[in-house]
């Protein structure tokens, strides 16, 4: 068994989040992941702000996701990063000046439309421009639907003007004629749209539904029907397609077209066992069935006594219609104990957050998916070649006040991927040098150009992002500039190779010392 390790003084911390519903517990985690996500390209901007707006009803879930006091903020910058990334076609794009797509143009959409519903800031222009670019994707021959995905995208697009009040009937009849093609996702979104809509006639929505329903496996367990699984399920990554998606937008679209229907229960509970502790694997999967369980969700009747027992104090907590979760954090690694006093189940959510006692200098490379590596070389400048800085024994570099360094990261990807990220964190001690300003000095710019452009870039204070929404198979590099700015020693983090939308595929350099003198 593998040893637990230290922690470093100061850094121990651990929340417990305690409900009687496990809903709420998924919700809660899936919030904290939203508002914890690092990169904050345009969807996850958009999911962690949806889902804020979702709970915006339940102040105690808010609080405890981390979103108490700032759902305001949040959706002011989101509206904003939105504007900031539509292309000159109208979509919009997962990066400022990036290529956009329908689906996210559609998700977009039904933020602002949201968000104006719910007395949030929102842009009535900016929403006006993303409706006219929708109206127009309903049309088979738009030319930016994405090839293999057309039905997809255009269904996409009638449910985000459906949530505006602006369901066109006609397109709607003749995608619904279409429903054996759809993949659920579409399905679920075609068959909600036609059911908000409210209109008398019933056969298509009600057959929809009955065509959404044949692609949920049913199973039985104890005599009682279970989920299963979906028929059907895939589709092209770069529009996120994914099983807890297309079943949290089934559990919105039953609820909504046969309220009646107990199987509506089985749905659901389908969709809170696919949930984990951080929620259900990406930012738009964790936005969608937090939608979804938000909007179907019911307030628990009655009272649930517990008590939270620690080392030397212990605390009564009771949950109920008004209190449905409470959250404690400590910063003691003592051992807690839950105890029901009630006749429900109780859930706990444990989260427990520390920095190892060993220096992150020592961190090795992890390789589980991509390889990465970091190489540093000094520029004298003046002409001459660039000093490689092998690290020493104890993982370090040495430099001095004012030398410019080049960082060579080199990235092997084994096959091609979607949405990946590539996080370059610095040793506090160095600033990176931003050659794409126009008041960059000239030995900013590198010696070479990443082996392809990147759909997105960012020089930041504390490292460097490169994004790409498609990377092919190969190797990779990418050249930068810092330089040492203020003396002392530091601890370069490793970077990161990660696909956004797909946990688990990952690797990160060796960490370093940087050590910077007068």
């Amino acid at each position: 068994m593998r040893r637990p390790e230290a922690a470093r003084p100061g850094s121990y911390s651990r929340s417990v989040t305690i409900a009687s519903d496990p809903a709420i517990v998924r919700l809660v985690g899936g919030l904290s992941y939203l508002v914890e996500y690092p990169y904050g390209c345009t969807e996850q901007r958009v999911a962690t702000a949806s889902a804020g707006l979702a709970l915006k009803p339940f102040a105690p879930l808010l609080a405890a996701g981390g979103l108490e006091g700032r759902l305001t903020d949040n959706v002011r910058a989101t509206v904003r990063t939105i504007a900031q990334a539509v292309d000159e076609d109208g979509l919009v794009a997962f990066w400022p000046r990036g290529r956009g797509f329908v689906s996210l143009t559609a998700w977009a959409y039904r933020f602002l439309v949201t968000a104006e519903r719910a007395g949030e800031p929102s842009d009535k222009a900016l929403t006006e421009r993303l409706g006219r670019t929708l109206k127009q994707a309903l049309r088979s021959d738009y030319p930016r639907l994405l090839g293999g995905e057309e039905l997809r995208e255009r269904v996409a697009a009638l449910s985000a003007l459906a949530e505006a009040g602006q369901l066109d009937e006609g397109y709607a009849a003749e995608l619904a004629r279409r429903a054996d093609a759809m993949p659920v996702e579409a399905l679920a979104d075609a068959a909600a749209a036609l059911a908000k809509s409210g209109g008398e006639d019933r056969r298509l929505p009600d057959a929809l539904v009955d065509s959404l329903w044949s692609r949920v496996r049913l199973l039985s367990r104890d005599g009682r029907p279970v989920y299963g699984g979906l028929a059907g399920e895939g589709g092209n990554p770069l529009i996120l397609p994914s099983e807890a998606a297309s079943l949290a937008k089934a559990v919105r679209a039953t609820a909504l077209a046969a309220p009646d229907d107990p199987r509506d229960a089985v749905l659901r509970d389908g969709l809170v066992r696919l949930g984990e502790g951080s929620g259900w694997g990406s930012t738009h999967a964790n936005a969608a069935a937090i939608s979804a369980l938000a909007e179907t969700w019911r307030a628990p009747s009655g009272s649930l006594p517990v008590t939270l027992a620690r080392a030397a104090s212990s605390e009564r907590i009771t949950l109920g219609g008004g209190v449905p979760v409470a959250r404690r954090a400590t910063a003691e690694p003592a051992a807690q104990r839950l105890e029901n006093g009630g006749s429900r189940p109780v859930v706990a959510l444990v989260d427990t957050r520390y920095q190892p006692v060993e220096p992150g200098f020592r961190a090795k490379p992890v390789s589980a998916g991509f390889v990465l590596a970091r190489t540093l070389f000094r520029v004298p400048g003046g002409g001459r070649p660039a000093e490689r800085l092998p690290p020493d024994a104890e993982n370090g570099v040495v430099l001095a006040v004012g030398d410019v360094v080049e960082e060579v990261a080199e990235l092997v990807n084994p096959e091609d991927r979607t949405h990946v990220a590539i996080l370059l964190p610095l040793a506090a001690g160095l600033e990176p040098l931003n050659p794409n300003l126009a008041t960059a000095p000239a030995e900013a710019a590198p010696s070479a150009g990443p082996t392809l452009a990147p759909s997105y870039v960012a020089f930041n204070d504390d490292g460097v992002l490169y994004a790409y929404d498609s990377l092919p198979k190969g190797n990779y590099r990418f050249v930068f500039r810092t330089r040492a700015l203020i003396p002392g020693s530091f601890t370069q983090p490793p970077g990161e190779a990660e696909t956004m939308y797909r946990p688990g595929i990952h690797g990160a350099s060796a960490g370093m010392r940087v050590t910077v003198g007068r």
